[in-house]
């Protein structure tokens, strides 16, 4: 546990400064919006802006992981460090696990920050509200952060699966690098989507979960589990590849 702990500090040293500042920035752009709600002018034309930075802050928010945990490999070569990584004394899947560990923990921060303050955009009472609390707050809440968590999670590790994946055949190859990671990206995608239906009839014993105020209440673990699987099924991939065949 010590090399890992000690690897995911040195990830996040070695990024700080691209780190905090997209977690500035995501804070930044709902801090504003919630500045906005407070001062109470021109509520309506200020929500349709909230809305908006809102919105930037989640596409933000997940269009980022990728890239940075992409980044947290290819930033090894560029540095011609990755000779160093290779030769540690621990395993390439502890190394591979701090990378996705650091960048999760960013996308957890800031998927934190984008919920809350999507939370207290609903308190703030829009007109056209859609949901209605009646003294459900405390619920509705927990249902809310539930959900929004869930998908968060289930989102991370299928793309950092993907990632990984893309990142360990990558490595696995003397040429062609890019059209090889683009290439399995592709494959990986396809097979994702083709087996999507296949997958939720599959996993269809997991159930159903109540949650509020979803129209019917319910909602099924199937989707979830499957994109879970599928990004653990990369994940392995890229895992396997990575120690086994990277060509340094």
């Amino acid at each position: 546990m010590k090399p890992f702990f000690a690897l995911y500090m040195k990830e996040l040293k070695a990024n700080k400064t691209l780190f905090l500042f997209l977690l500035l920035l995501i804070a930044g752009l709902n801090a504003y919006g919630l500045i906005r709600i407070a001062d109470g002018l021109n509520f309506e034309e200020a929500f349709k802006q909230i809305f908006i930075l809102t919105t930037i802050a989640i596409f933000l928010v997940l269009l980022s992981l990728p890239f940075l945990l992409a980044h947290a490999f290819n930033s090894e070569w560029k540095s011609e460090t990755h000779y160093q990584m290779f030769a540690l004394p621990v395993s390439q899947y502890t190394v591979i696990l701090a990378k996705v560990a650091v960048v999760a923990s960013i996308g957890f921060v800031g998927g934190g920050i984008v919920i809350g303050s999507l939370y207290l955009l609903i308190l703030a009472d829009p007109p056209g509200q859609i949901l209605s609390f009646d003294g459900m707050e405390v619920t509705l809440f927990w249902d809310f952060v539930f959900m929004c968590g869930l998908g968060l999670a289930t989102y991370m590790v299928f793309i950092f699966g993907l990632v990984t994946g893309m990142e360990g055949i990558k490595f696995s190859v003397k040429r062609y690098r890019g059209l090889t990671a683009v290439a399995f990206f592709a494959l990986a995608v396809f097979l994702y989507i083709r087996f999507f239906q296949q997958g939720k009839m599959a996993l269809d014993f997991l159930g159903q979960i109540s949650i509020l105020p979803t129209p019917s209440g319910q909602i099924a673990w199937a989707p979830f589990a499957y994109t879970i699987l599928m990004g653990v099924i990369f994940m392995i991939i890229g895992l396997v590849m990575y120690e086994k065949r990277a060509e340094i």
